[in-house]
C-alpha cells in the first residue's frame, strides 16, 4: 500500500483530498491529522522564541511599576487588530494605556521620530511598545531612549534590517526554529498569551483572525489554527463593532473569503483615505450609536477607496498598453498625482492581472513613495532590499513591500530591479494565468467529497482554495433571469458562471471546452448539493464554424464598406518573420476552422487561447476563436486576421489602439456564410419567427433566440439572418438583450453584410 492510500483509508478521506494535502507539503498521517483537525495543543511552543523573554520582562515590570504605556502601531488592518487586542488586554488588566497610529499620508510607515516627540509631549510615557512595525527603526528606538527618555519595546513579523532595534525585540523571523509566518496581530497575540496563558489569549483569536486573513500571511502552522479558531468566534459576533461590520456587508457565515475581500478592505480603507486611529475602537467600543457611526463611516470610506482603487487600475492599464511587455518582469510605474494610500490594494490587483510583480509609485511629503505586491516565485522584498542603494528606506516580506525613493533615481532603479530579478528568477517567465493551479476534477465527486472539501478551510495565502478543471462537450446551461450568469443543473452539482450569458452558445455546442472552476458544499432547505463555480472556461477545440461566425456577424452588422484601419494583407511567412517570435503584442481572430492553423503557425510559442475575448488586458500572444463585437484589443500592437473577412468594415467596431497594425493573411480562406445564405423567403420566415421570440421580453443570447424561435433551419443559416436583421436596423441589441424595433422598414439589398455574404457564397 502505498503512503497516499494508506493516508487516504487511515482518514477515511477521498484521494484526491490525500493529493491536495501533498501539495501543502503534508503526507504523513499525524500531520494530515494535525492540518484537518487543528487543535491550539499544536501551536508553535512559546519557549522557542527566545526574544519573548525578553519583551515579557520589560512589560511585566512596566505593569508591576505602574509606568504609563502607549501602543505604536500602524494603519492598516493587521496594525489596527494588534493595536486593539494589546490595548484591551492592557486595559482589562487596569494598565495605563493608550495607543497611537500614525498617518499614513503625513507620517508613513514605521516608527518616526516626529510622532515619538508628539507621544512624548501628549502622553509622558515611561514605555512605548510597537505592534506591526518598528524592527528596521534602530535610530528612531536610539532617539527615544536617549533623547526622550522613553523606553522601547518593538514586536514585529516585517523582514529585519542589518542592525536591530536596541531594546526588547520579539519578531518570529529572528527565533530559530520558531513559527516565523505570524502576522503582527498574531505575534501581538503570542505576547498575550505569554503574558497571562492560553484560555485569555483565546478571548483574542476573532481579531488575530481577521488581521492574519487580511495581511495575506500563510494560512499554515500556527496562523492557521488561529484562523480556525477565530472564524468560529467572529461567527458569534459577539463584539459588537464586528458585527455590525459584518451584519453591513456579509450574507451568511463570515469565512475566510468574507474577511480578505469584504471585512479587511472596510478596515483597511480608513487609513487609506484619512487616519485610521479611530478605527481602532471599533474593537473594543459598547455604545451602539458610536459603533453605528463609525460603521457607517467605514463603509463610506471604503466606496471612495473602491473608486479610487478603479480609477487608478485604470489609469495603470493605459501606461502598460503602451509599454513594451516582453522583457519586463517587474512593471514599475511612477505618477506624481497618485493617492498613496491605494498603491498597495491597485498593485495586488495588477499583479492578478499581468501575473507579474508591480511596483507602483507617487509623491508624497517631498520624496516618492511606493507600494509593491508580488507573484508566486519572487521574493520582493529580496528583490528591493538588493536595490536598496537607490532607495531611502524599505520594508516588507516576500510577497509585499514598501519603500522611498529620490524622484531622480526612479528610471535606474526600474533597470536595477529589473536586471536583478532577471539574473536571480531566469525561470521566472510571466505567462497567462489560466488554471495553472487546477487539478483534474474527479469522476466519482459526490456530497461527501464536497464535505470533505471544507475541511481544508480556512483558505488563504499557503492554503489557496482548490481549484480544478474539467472537460465538458455539450452543455444544458440555461440563464438565471435577467442577470446575465448561467446555470445547469445536473443530479447532486449545479453549474454556475456569473455574467456569462455571451457564453450560453459555446457551453451549449457540442465543441470540447475546459472548464476551470471552484467547489463547494452547499445546502438550501433538505438538499445537499455540489456547487461548481467555473472562473474561465477555454476552447480545446475549435467551436463550430456557424458558431464563430456569429461573432463575426455581429461585427460586420452596420459595418462600412472602407475600413479606417487601413489593414496590410500579407502572407503568412512575411508576417511569421515580421513579428520575430514575441511572446507579447500580437492578437490573431479566426472567424472559422480554416484559419485556425494558419493563425496557430503565425503565433507559434506560448499563447492563449480564447473565445469570444482577451482574459486579460495584459498582451500575451493570443488566438480568439469567433471575436466578440465588444471585445477590447486595445493592449495589442498587432492584429491578424486569419481569414479575408467579407467586410473590412467589421473590424472598425473593435476598441484597438491608433498606433495597432492590422493584418489580414493574405494566403488564409476567406469568410464565408455558415451553412449558405437564406433567399428572400427564408429570411422573411425567420423574421417572423424572431419577432415573436422577441415579442415578450428582449433576449441576451443568440442561442436562446434560435431556440425561442423554434429552431428554424441550420444555426449557422439562422445566425447570419439575425445579424442581417441588425444590420438593417429591424433588430437592434445593447446590455439588456436583443429587441425588435417596431415601425421600421428596409430591403434585404440595404444589408452590406447579407450582399457580401451573397457574393460569397455565389463566388
Amino acid at each position: 500500500m502505498t503512503t497516499e492510500q494508506n493516508l487516504s483509508k487511515e482518514l477515511n478521506i477521498h484521494p484526491v483530498i490525500v493529493r491536495l494535502l501533498a501539495d501543502r507539503g503534508i503526507t504523513g498521517v499525524d500531520e494530515a491529522r494535525s492540518f484537518l483537525f487543528p487543535s491550539t495543543d499544536n501551536l508553535c511552543p512559546l519557549s522557542r522564541y527566545k526574544g519573548l523573554r525578553d519583551v515579557v520582562g520589560r512589560l511585566r515590570r512596566a505593569i508591576d511599576n505602574n509606568e504609563r504605556i502607549v501602543i505604536y502601531g500602524d494603519y492598516d488592518c493587521d496594525g489596527i487588530c494588534a493595536t486593539a487586542m494589546l490595548y484591551i488586554f492592557l486595559t482589562d488588566m487596569g494598565v495605563d494605556c493608550a495607543y497611537y497610529i500614525p498617518d499614513r499620508h503625513t507620517e508613513g510607515y514605521g516608527v518616526n521620530i516626529d510622532a515619538l516627540e508628539a507621544i512624548a509631549e501628549r502622553y509622558y510615557p515611561d514605555l512605548i511598545i510597537s505592534v506591526d512595525c518598528g524592527i528596521t527603526s534602530a535610530e528612531e528606538v536610539a532617539y527615544a531612549m536617549d533623547e526622550l527618555g522613553i523606553d522601547m519595546i518593538i514586536t514585529d513579523h516585517h523582514e529585519p534590517s542589518d542592525t536591530l532595534p536596541d531594546c526588547p525585540v520579539f519578531n518570529p523571523k529572528l527565533e530559530d526554529g520558531a513559527y516565523a509566518d505570524l502576522c503582527g496581530a498574531g505575534v501581538a497575540l503570542r505576547l498575550i498569551e505569554a503574558m497571562s496563558d492560553i484560555g485569555v489569549s483565546k478571548r483574542y483569536y476573532d481579531i488575530a483572525a481577521l488581521a492574519t486573513v487580511a495581511d495575506v500571511v500563510p494560512l499554515t502552522g500556527d496562523n492557521r489554527i488561529i484562523v480556525y479558531f477565530g472564524l468560529k468566534m467572529l461567527n458569534l459576533r459577539r463584539r459588537r463593532g464586528i458585527k455590525l461590520l459584518a451584519d453591513s456587508c456579509v450574507k451568511g457565515d463570515i469565512t475566510s473569503y468574507d474577511i480578505a475581500f469584504k471585512l479587511a478592505p472596510r478596515i483597511n480603507s480608513t487609513g487609506r483615505i484619512e487616519t485610521a486611529a479611530e478605527t481602532v475602537s471599533l474593537f473594543y467600543e459598547t455604545d451602539t450609536f458610536m459603533l453605528e457611526s463609525l460603521v457607517d463611516k467605514i463603509n463610506k470610506l471604503n466606496e471612495i477607496r473602491r473608486t479610487l482603487t478603479d480609477d487608478l487600475s485604470e489609469a495603470c492599464i493605459e501606461l502598460l498598453r503602451h509599454m513594451d511587455m516582453e522583457e519586463r518582469k517587474i512593471i514599475v510605474l511612477y505618477n506624481p498625482y497618485w493617492d498613496e494610500g491605494v498603491l498597495g490594494i491597485t498593485a495586488s490587483r495588477l499583479t492578478e492581472l499581468y501575473n507579474r510583480p508591480v511596483l507602483l509609485m507617487t509623491d508624497s511629503g517631498g520624496v516618492v513613495k511606493g507600494s509593491g505586491r508580488s507573484v508566486k516565485g519572487v521574493d520582493i522584498h529580496r528583490c528591493i532590499k538588493e536595490c536598496s542603494n537607490y532607495l531611502i528606506k524599505y520594508g516588507g516580506h516576500k510577497m509585499a513591500c514598501g519603500f522611498t525613493i529620490d524622484k531622480q533615481l526612479i528610471n535606474q532603479f526600474d533597470f536595477v530591479i529589473n536586471s536583478y530579478c532577471a539574473n536571480k528568477y531566469p525561470d521566472f517567465i510571466p505567462r497567462p494565468k489560466q488554471g495553472e493551479d487546477a487539478i483534474p476534477f474527479p469522476i466519482d465527486a459526490d456530497i461527501k467529497f464536497a464535505r470533505q472539501l471544507e475541511m481544508l478551510q480556512p483558505y488563504g495565502e499557503g492554503n489557496p482554495k482548490p481549484a480544478f478543471y474539467t472537460e465538458r462537450g455539450r452543455c444544458l446551461f440555461a440563464e438565471i433571469g435577467d442577470k446575465g450568469h448561467l446555470k445547469e443543473r445536473d443530479g447532486d452539482k449545479e453549474w454556475l458562471h456569473f455574467n456569462a450569458a455571451d457564453n450560453c452558445d459555446w457551453y451549449n455546442g457540442g465543441s470540447r471546452k475546459r472548464f476551470d472552476f471552484r467547489a463547494d458544499y452547499r445546502t438550501y432547505g433538505s438538499d445537499e448539493y455540489v456547487s461548481l463555480s467555473i472562473t474561465s472556461a477555454l476552447p480545446v477545440e475549435a467551436p463550430a464554424d456557424a458558431l464563430m461566425l456569429s461573432r463575426y456577424y455581429a461585427c460586420s452588422a452596420g459595418g462600412e464598406i472602407s475600413s479606417i484601419f487601413n489593414p496590410e494583407r500579407i502572407a503568412s511567412a512575411q508576417l511569421t518573420k515580421l513579428l520575430g517570435g514575441k511572446r507579447t503584442g500580437t492578437c490573431a481572430i479566426a472567424f472559422g476552422n480554416a484559419g485556425i492553423e494558419k493563425a496557430k503557425a503565425i503565433l507559434m510559442g506560448d499563447y492563449s487561447v480564447v473565445y469570444g475575448r482577451p482574459h486579460t488586458p495584459c498582451p500575451y500572444n493570443t488566438l480568439i476563436y469567433g471575436l466578440s463585437r465588444d471585445a477590447d484589443l486595445s493592449a495589442f500592437d498587432n492584429i491578424v486576421l486569419a481569414e479575408e473577412p467579407l467586410l473590412e468594415g467589421a473590424i472598425d467596431n473593435l476598441v484597438i489602439d491608433k498606433d495597432c497594425k492590422v493584418y489580414i493573411l493574405s494566403d488564409g480562406a476567406a469568410v464565408a456564410a455558415a451553412c449558405g445564405v437564406p433567399d428572400k423567403a427564408e429570411m422573411g420566415e425567420i423574421y417572423k419567427a424572431v419577432r415573436r421570440a422577441l415579442s415578450y421580453k428582449p433576449l441576451r443570447s443568440e442561442y436562446s433566440i434560435y431556440k425561442a424561435a423554434g429552431k428554424m433551419g441550420s444555426y449557422g443559416r439562422f445566425l447570419l439572418a439575425l445579424f442581417v436583421f441588425v444590420d438593417l436596423g429591424l433588430v437592434s441589441t445593447d446590455t439588456s438583450g436583443y429587441k425588435i424595433e417596431s415601425g421600421v422598414k428596409r430591403s434585404l439589398d440595404e444589408s452590406k453584410l447579407y450582399c457580401k455574404a451573397k457574393e460569397a457564397c455565389n463566388g
